[in-house]
């Protein structure tokens, strides 16, 4: 397949460097002093396990230069999401599959309404890893799980799961159902964004704690009750499950969210905490916590405030 990677900052490039190692043909859409590294000195992943170094990638700036792809991941921050759409046009063809692995649970209707007859699938991940420095993405383990829409057995969906099987330290999972597990990643992220940000902490501080873990199961159990009344499935169980996942996180696991408020950079805030406060009050759901979290941090949602 020819992939292109839509965003290739933690997430993105993680996704896209995994897939290059296993022998796909990627590209890699980024900007900046990390577009120029990439170009000069290639990509390194940095991790305790599977560290990996592409000498060389293919990088750019400009779409048109790569012209239509069969898929597109899309990992952009989600206040790029409009404008990153718009740009990627060049890379769609009449098969093009657009995955997104964007946070919260707005991503498909967003590009979809920048970029109309786009196909455009849902999907969620499950990895931690930022950008240490251009070039280098750092990550501290753990998960590395990707579910995505399976779109009825779509075939570019099919290779693309079979790609992930291929590479290391990266699995992927088709589903139908995909709006539950976009649901159930939103209550996640939400709860784990909110707590490491709003406490400046790792999760095993956090879950170390008896006053903040109890903090963090009450981010949790509000977005579970907010998706009820917004009508999802969730299952009863999920909030155990989320709470026994994040006790078998490594300690220094925080969120990307996190670590944009410590560099000073623009927030999810309102598509995780900020979401889970506004359908709180469109379904007269209290949300304390999250509630908490979207005003604590609402002046440093466009960066640290000069």
């Amino acid at each position: 397949m020819r992939i292109a990677i839509m965003g290739s900052g933690g997430v993105g490039a993680y996704v896209g460097a995994r897939l290059q190692a296993a022998g796909e043909d990627v590209a890699f859409i980024a900007r900046g002093a990390h577009l120029q590294a990439l170009q000069k000195s290639g990509l390194r992943i940095e991790t305790p396990e599977h560290a990996l170094h592409l000498e060389r990638v293919t990088a750019t700036d400009d779409p048109s230069s790569i012209g239509p792809v069969d898929l597109v991941i899309f990992a952009v921050k989600l206040w790029d999401t409009e404008a990153a759409a718009r740009a990627m046009a060049p890379l769609l063809g009449p098969q093009t599959r657009v995955v997104t692995l964007q946070n919260g649970i707005d991503s498909v209707g967003l590009i979809s309404g920048a970029l109309p007859g786009a196909r455009v699938l849902g999907g969620v991940i499950y990895v931690s890893a930022v950008i240490e420095s251009p070039g280098v993405i750092r990550s501290p383990g753990g998960m590395h799980r990707i579910v995505v829409d399976a779109a009825g057995g779509d075939p570019v969906i099919a290779a693309f799961c079979a790609a992930c099987e291929r590479a290391t330290a990266l699995e992927a999972t088709a589903l139908d159902a995909i709006g539950v597990a976009i649901w159930e990643k939103f209550v996640t992220l939400a709860a784990i964004a909110g707590a490491t940000s709003l406490l400046r902490a790792r999760m095993g501080q956090i879950m170390g704690h008896p006053e903040t873990r109890i903090f963090q199961r009450q981010l949790i159990d509000e977005g579970v009750a907010v998706g009820r009344a917004a009508g999802q499935l969730l299952r009863a169980d999920l909030a155990d499950d989320v709470m026994s996942r994040l006790t078998s996180l490594p300690g220094s696991f925080r969120s990307s969210m996190s670590e944009d408020l410590e560099r000073g950079k623009p927030l999810e805030l309102q598509w995780l905490s900020g979401r889970v406060h506004g359908l709180g009050l469109q379904h007269g759901v209290p949300t304390p916590a999250h509630s908490a979290v979207y005003r604590a941090l609402v002046l440093y949602e466009h960066g640290t405030p000069v």
